[in-house]
């Protein structure tokens, strides 16, 4: 099994991104707008916050508390498109179940949607690409499956590959997924379900990226259940995977939009 290491990745983008920054000229700003007190949430915007830092990316952060109203959370977003020292706003999800994620989202300027949500290319189907393409294998005819939880998600996935010369379907139904998965070249799972996918269920050479995250026995994992068979496989895992390419496409984006609005 080869393995594909998310932080070589992530370091080797963030390390062009700081040079980007650099020659413009220009401090890029990330706004972060956090509701509620989720654990991963915070601990997601932290390393976002991390990583910013050590590239020179400032980062302006609301935080709202569980009790918000979706009017505040939506006020907390304007606020952030007004200001002129932010090029790049998340809204880190989920939002407490009160909250219509939609319609917040939907507040954002798009010229400073950092995530990708309102046009363009969503930032996690943009670090699946990248972990797919550090494989060094062509993808251009390869047929890929994608194992979803969302059909908005697989729809995504599903045209992020196909520009990439990729054929690709994908299915919200686990236990329909098998026959196609052991015969795909490439296979993106984004399950959340633990070891759901067995690992000598791959075909030989196949690209399988991992973007599912689960908790088992105390311990982060994700879909693909290691142990058997995955020898002749390149794998991207969990933890160590698609995350840290996730934080470091954000931020390269962030910075882009910053250097663009600057620009004009």
């Amino acid at each position: 099994m080869a393995i594909l290491s998310g932080k070589k990745i992530a370091d080797a983008i963030l390390a062009q991104t700081c040079t980007e920054i650099e020659k413009s000229a220009v401090m890029p700003g990330l706004g972060i707008v956090l509701v509620g007190n989720d654990r991963a949430s915070a601990l997601y915007v932290a390393l976002k916050e991390k990583r910013a830092g050590e590239i020179g990316i400032r980062v302006t952060k609301k935080i709202l508390p569980l009790s918000a109203t979706e009017d505040e959370v939506i006020q907390a977003v304007r606020s952030l498109n007004d200001d002129i020292s932010v090029h790049g706003i998340i809204v880190q999800l989920p939002l407490p179940a009160a909250i219509d994620a939609d319609r917040v989202i939907a507040t954002l300027d798009p010229n400073k949607d950092a995530d990708g949500f309102l046009g363009g290319t969503p930032v996690f189907p943009e670090a699946i690409l990248e972990l797919a393409r550090s494989a060094s294998v062509p993808l251009s005819g390869k047929q890929a499956v994608i194992l979803a939880r969302s059909e908005r998600f697989g729809e995504s996935m599903k045209g992020v590959l196909e520009e990439a010369g990729m054929k690709a379907a994908y299915t919200t139904d686990p236990q329909k997924f098998l026959p196609s998965v052991v015969s795909a070249d490439v296979v993106v799972t984004a399950l959340g379900e633990a070891g759901i996918v067995r690992g000598d269920a791959f075909k030989k050479g196949a690209i399988v990226i991992d973007g599912g995250i689960a908790r088992k026995d105390g311990k982060t994992v994700g879909d693909v259940a290691k142990g058997e068979g995955e020898s002749d496989i390149f794998l991207s895992p969990v933890p160590g995977g698609v995350g840290p390419v996730t934080v470091a496409c954000l931020l390269r984006r962030v910075a882009r939009l910053a250097i663009n609005q600057v620009s004009r």
